[in-house]
């Protein structure tokens, strides 16, 4: 099949599809919206997956209230930000930094799948 480039121009992308420049660019914003999602659907911030805390009817309302909660998690991020900078010659303020708590290997692994150390 022959077809015009023209046809094909709304499909045409600046990296090719599978490239590994196109992978790096990919692969980065990917893992930037899922932060994203992540943070959006935190339960102490705006818990958006969870429906019951959007207690009304209908589909408009169900639409409308989790683009409130976007826009709210949007906002605390950029406050989060905004108080990181330096203003008026003030040093920068440091963010606050969780480290997540681990577990020794052992206790996620199934018994009897892992040698004990000699």
């Amino acid at each position: 099949m022959t077809s015009a480039p023209e046809a094909g121009a709304k499909h045409w992308q600046v990296l090719e599809y599978g490239s590994k420049e196109w992978q790096k660019v990919y692969f980065r914003l990917r893992n930037s919206v899922e932060s994203y999602h992540g943070y959006a659907k935190n339960p102490p911030g705006e818990a958006i997956e969870a429906a019951g805390s959007r207690r009304v009817r209908g589909i408009g309302a169900q639409t409308i209230l989790p683009a409130y909660q976007l826009a709210h998690a949007n906002r605390r991020k950029i406050m989060k930000w905004l108080d990181t900078l330096a203003w008026n010659g003030e040093r920068p303020r440091r963010r606050t930094f969780r480290r997540r708590t681990t577990e020794p290997v052992g206790a996620w692994t199934p018994a009897g799948f892992l040698v004990p150390a000699a």
